[in-house]
């Protein structure tokens, strides 16, 4: 375990042969957001067409994209010192007949061999525009960015260490990129769900390809990493916006871990929990919950008042958040007994002596803000899903469902290239006044039978 200041090169940190592209989290006075490609002539969605492209890949690259781009220039003029980069390249020919581009794309129909130009330059997405003079704007003529400008340079210059990869096309332009990023020396993340290729087939190839020179992550890894939190919620007529997740980022000490290869570590978020408190207090929230899963599948809440939580803040004043061991009062508010979570009776207290587990044992809960929503059925309350841990070590608890979910999820992704999509199954059973007004099931047919469908036709047609 070693700690470092956000001044210490990450190139320096390497250990050869035990370092891992996992072990180096995004960090954002060392990183820069390159956005390839999404560009008007390139990325125009047909909404009439329902293939692959136009009805999932462009419109799932341009929504993620935007959003990332929205995070680091929040990071970049809101946190002196931050270091975070938004650039932007594209294609666009130095002379007005194209003759400069490369040979590969004069080969490669009229699209591509006559490139936007100066007479004719460039355009962008209405919500996708470089902001001039702020963001970077590096127009290409190849397929790999840095083969055809100076990208290299700026990046140096910039003191540049990770980049953060986004645009279009995945196995194309986008793979190209990586690749040569990776060869000379940038520590790259390429961001799978604000990437797009024309069908399905190509997106997966290209994630494939850049396996073995990058880490894959999601738009929500990447937001979490770099310290931003979306709240979708609604206070009044007011949207909560986008809120910074951590007050003093320059400053703050990084820590790396590298584990053995058998062993999994979970990122937590290290944000500013004041932020995510007084968000939710502005939005009209009272009450915070926070849910886990036991080994039963039953789900367990407690509930905490936010003015509690509120008053666990320190005192706003010059002091700064690593000084303050209550910065962080959301990570310490619930705890939870060891029983519980295994899935024994709630009440008595009396355990099985053979199960090793004690009834005095106390987990502590603590939270997963991407899972965090105000309740559409109960305005007035927050929940979020939390892992749970020992209390003296820290440690992820074996009996953590949530956990065990993330390291298969994890291994799947990282080691087979398979992806799950995993979500929440809701069930549930009606019932109806019988005769004697007692309520009775409206359905006592088998599972997942047909029979209740044709005989209470009228009745699900009254629901």
């Amino acid at each position: 375990m070693a700690s470092f200041a956000t001044s210490t090169s990450l190139r320096s940190l390497v250990n050869p042969g035990v370092s891992s592209r996992k072990d180096f989290l995004i960090r954002p006075p060392s990183m820069a957001l390159l956005v390839i490609d999404v560009q008007e002539s390139l990325t125009k969605v047909d909404a009439s067409n329902g293939n692959y492209k136009n009805a999932i890949g462009f419109p799932r690259m341009i929504k993620n994209t935007k959003r990332l781009v929205d995070a680091v220039r929040f990071n970049r003029d809101n946190r002196d010192g931050c270091g975070s980069e938004v650039i932007f390249t594209y294609l666009e020919a130095l002379t007005d007949d194209s003759r400069d581009v490369s040979l590969d794309y004069k080969l490669s129909g009229p699209l591509l061999s006559n490139l936007p130009n100066p007479s004719a330059p460039a355009k962008f997405l209405p919500d996708l525009t470089p902001i001039s003079g702020k963001d970077i704007c590096v127009p290409k003529t190849s397929c790999s960015v840095f083969t055809s400008t100076n990208l290299n340079y700026i990046l140096r210059n910039l003191n540049i260490e990770q980049i953060v990869v986004c645009g279009q096309l995945t196995d194309q332009c986008v793979e190209s990129a990586v690749r040569d990023a990776a060869d000379l020396g940038y520590f790259v993340s390429v961001v799978e769900d604000a990437c797009g290729a024309k069908t399905e087939d190509c997106h997966r190839k290209g994630l494939h390809g850049m396996k073995g020179f990058s880490r894959r992550v999601t738009t929500d890894q990447v937001l979490q990493e770099i310290g931003i939190v979306e709240i979708n919620a609604k206070a009044g007529n007011e949207e909560c916006m986008r809120l910074n997740q951590a007050d003093a980022v320059e400053s703050r000490s990084h820590t790396l871990s590298i584990p053995p290869s058998s062993e999994y570590v979970r990122n937590y978020d290290r944000g500013s929990h004041s932020a995510i408190i007084r968000s939710l207090r502005a939005a009209g929230v009272k009450f915070l919950r926070y849910a886990v899963v036991d080994v039963y599948n039953s789900m367990r809440c407690k509930t905490v008042p936010i003015s509690h939580i509120m008053s666990q803040l320190p005192n706003r004043t010059r002091q700064t958040w690593r000084t303050v061991s209550s910065s962080r009062p959301l990570d310490n508010a619930v705890s939870i007994a060891e029983g519980c979570i295994a899935g024994m009776v709630s009440y008595a207290d009396k355990i099985v002596t053979s199960s090793n587990l004690s009834a005095r044992n106390v987990l502590v809960l603590r939270p997963d803000f991407c899972s965090l929503r105000i309740l559409p059925y109960a305005p007035q309350t927050a929940m979020v899903m939390c892992t749970v841990h020992n209390q003296q070590t820290n440690k992820l608890s074996p009996l953590c469902t949530r956990g065990l979910l993330e390291r298969v999820l994890h291994v799947a992704r990282e080691d087979l290239g398979i992806e799950f999509c995993v979500g929440a199954e809701l069930e549930f059973m009606l019932y109806r006044t019988g005769p004697s007004g007692v309520p009775e099931p409206v359905d006592i047919s088998t599972f997942a039978s047909s029979l209740t469908l044709n005989e209470q036709n009228k009745f699900i047609d009254l629901v």
